[in-house]
């Protein structure tokens, strides 16, 4: 039966990609036509530099912050890797993010890199997991807040309460970790399929998502952390809106920018690429702005995350000759030993 599956998706994987590709640049082409490419240039290029070298930093401390909360949660599954590594892990996923066909694409890099210093892969899936929990949790939290706060200026009673029902997901997902039994209804599905080998490999991953039960300490300052890269990267898009010259309040970006984030992690599209547009255009015409500020204030800031991402990818290549390096001047380093070790047995 595993196999079967495996195989089934083996087959028509590339299906799946192809038809994500096409309906993101069909829904990336249409929401274009809907806006002057004139008029976006125009939006653009008024940027203004101060403003859009501040969202850059913001974004990089956002994701230095990500980062140490992700090392934090891992060193709480028993896998001790250094910060340094993790920074690097953390920006080469994050590039593979942006330049992968997959909204996964990143954290699997991420797990594959962090395994290096684990006893078991499950340990470091767990920690990716609650890392990804965590910051929806938080940013639906944030979202949450924020609709109270616009009730009476917007009634898009449908957003608010796909917002709701995101964040009480979300929170019931985090309390389940604290009860195993509940976690069992995870295992049930593959149990009634027959996929013993991945239910087993589930059962796995929820016994250490379990095991946070004992590291309250770490959850708390890894909910506070993710709570600050939300926050930040909620400003990186009101930094943008300034340097395209757009004067609107930040409580709406706290309403509209986690709307986006739950549209863009649906796996419909290619990295959300024509679904972020075609969102910001409808959210944010609701607050006055033009369809060319609608549409660029996301874009800019997916443009700023991608060249920044850049960064991972430099990593991911120089990797190789680094380590190759490293390892020509450990040999060196042990001939000299050696060598010296030789000389004081000679000498009288």
């Amino acid at each position: 039966m595993t196999g079967r599956v495996v195989a089934f998706f083996k087959r028509y994987k590339l299906l799946l990609v192809s038809i994500k590709v096409v309906l993101s640049l069909a829904l990336f082409a249409y929401v274009v036509a809907k806006v002057s490419p004139g008029n976006v240039w125009a939006v653009v290029r008024r940027a203004n530099p101060t403003y859009l070298g501040a969202a850059a930093a913001l974004f990089v401390f956002s994701n230095l912050v990500g980062s140490w909360l992700w090392a934090r949660l891992l060193r709480a599954q028993g896998v001790m890797i250094p910060y340094r590594k993790a920074a690097a892990y953390y920006f080469v996923g994050l590039f593979f993010n942006n330049f992968l066909p997959s909204n996964i694409g990143g954290d699997i890099a991420r797990i594959s890199d962090a395994s290096k210093y684990a006893t078991k892969v499950s340990s470091v899936f767990s920690a990716t997991l609650m890392d990804r929990l965590l910051g929806v949790l938080a940013i639906a939290l944030l979202a949450v807040i924020a609709s109270f706060a616009s009730l009476d200026r917007f009634h898009l009673y449908a957003i608010y309460g796909g917002i709701v029902i995101i964040f009480l997901v979300a929170l019931g997902l985090f309390l389940s970790i604290f009860h195993r039994g509940v976690l069992k209804a995870f295992e049930w599905p593959f149990r009634v399929l027959g996929l013993r080998s991945v239910e087993q490999a589930i059962g796995r991953l929820l016994d250490d998502l379990h095991g946070f039960r004992n590291e309250r300490g770490a959850l708390r300052a890894a909910f506070l952390a993710t709570t600050l890269v939300q926050i930040s990267r909620i400003y990186v898009h009101y930094l943008v809106g300034v340097s395209l010259g757009v004067r609107l309040a930040a409580g709406y970006y706290f309403l509209f920018v986690p709307v986006l984030a739950a549209l863009v992690s649906l796996p419909i599209s290619m990295n959300g690429l024509g679904i972020r547009e075609g969102a910001s255009v409808v959210l944010f015409q609701m607050a006055g702005l033009t369809r060319e500020q609608a549409f660029t204030i996301p874009f800019v800031t997916y443009l700023m995350s991608v060249f920044i991402s850049l960064l991972g990818g430099l990593i991911f290549v120089t990797r190789s000759p680094r380590r190759a390096l490293a390892r020509q001047w450990e040999a060196r380093r042990g001939r000299r030993a050696a060598g010296a070790d030789v000389g004081g047995e000679d000498s009288p």
